[in-house]
């Protein structure tokens, strides 16, 4: 279910009009109507927030389909999302390139997605260490696809075999990735997507995986059931 999906969903069942919804999350109904379209892809988290409070819908889910529907503390619209309950993750407007990496020139930091603070502590994780961005190509497919949210926490910088990183390429570009130890000390810079042809390993020595820029690990992605 895409996120304007979930916005319909949300606002039909709080029996709320559009012009009354846009009036209590602050917008003008405009606003409420390009969610609906999925006109525009972002929200402010001030908005996800309000629309919560105005449905009774659980701030996550309504950003990132994750979690319960509804706000656990009370099934009735009206129900406000504590900032104790959930954290803003700050979302980058920039692509993490699952292929040869992106170039992304003005790195800044747009919004963010709500997530839940009991699960970020079940993950062993910090608010403040953790980013959002979004997944571009299909060269980490299974695992990863194309538009896929990705949450990464950016404290996990050392590399360790098997787990998935955000690295920075020598162009400036991002790049979704999973790292692999050999034997001999070596790694290799793995794309999940079986297609070799399409998606090379890249080998590299211990010391050059020592000096490489890991914006920070992937601990969790979330996307669209096709």
């Amino acid at each position: 279910m895409e996120r304007y999906e979930r916005i319909a969903k949300a606002i039909a069942a709080s029996g709320k009009r559009k012009s009354q919804i846009a009036a209590e999350c602050g917008v003008s109904p405009a606003a409420v109507s390009q969610w609906l379209s999925g006109e525009t892809r972002s929200m402010r988290p001030e908005s996800i927030y309000a629309l919560a409070r105005a449905t009774g819908y659980s701030p996550e889910w309504i950003a990132i389909g994750s979690g319960a529907e509804r706000l656990e503390s009370s099934p009735e619209a009206g129900s406000a999302p504590s900032e104790d309950e959930y954290a803003l993750i700050p979302q980058f407007n920039v692509k993490g390139h699952c292929g040869p990496g992106i170039l992304n020139e003005h790195v800044t930091t747009s919004e963010g997605l709500a997530f839940k603070r009991d699960w970020l502590r079940k993950m062993g994780v910090k608010p403040e260490n953790l980013f959002v961005i979004y997944a571009h190509g299909d060269s980490m497919e299974p695992y990863i696809f194309e538009g896929d949210v990705v949450l990464f926490d950016a404290s996990q910088n050392v590399p360790q075999h098997k787990h998935v990183y955000v690295i920075r390429r020598p162009d400036g570009g991002n790049s979704i990735k999973r790292l692999i130890q050999n034997l001999s000390g070596s790694w290799v810079i793995r794309s999940d997507n079986p297609d070799k042809n399409a998606n090379p390993d890249e080998a590299v020595s211990d010391v050059v995986m020592h000096d490489l820029p890991i914006i920070g690990r992937v601990i969790w992605r979330g996307g669209g059931i096709s």
